[in-house]
């Protein structure tokens, strides 16, 4: 790796630890991790993925009973309103965003370079 490479490189590792440090992201981390202590949602949003590619299918068929969409529904309600997953639903889009942003700085800044 040459010295131009192995500097950028540098670079990106300390900003990447600084965005690491950041209260968002620390935040978004610390749900992250207490929604990995209750498999129980980890199985229930796995259901819930499997459960809703059936429901399409069934409803483009003309088979869904409305039974079944009203299980499906219920248990993803259930999921969605959980304030565990809420909390990191929450987090998850403001980290994106912050991401987003400094994704945005980068390149904004980059084409300035370019020019």
């Amino acid at each position: 790796m040459n010295k131009l490479n192995q500097k950028t490189r540098e670079q990106a590792i300390a900003l990447n630890r600084k965005i690491l440090k950041e209260e968002v992201i620390q935040e978004y981390k610390k749900y992250e991790e207490a929604l990995k202590q209750h498999p129980e949602l980890l199985h229930l949003e796995d259901e819930i993925k499997k459960e809703g590619q059936e429901i399409l299918k069934k409803k483009a068929l003309g088979e869904l009973t409305e039974e079944e969409r009203n299980a499906y529904f219920k248990k993803k309600d259930y999921f969605e309103k959980h304030p565990l997953v809420v909390n990191y639903l929450n987090l998850k889009s403001e980290v994106n965003d912050y991401l987003l942003q400094v994704e945005t700085i980068i390149n904004e800044e980059l084409g300035k370079a370019i020019d």
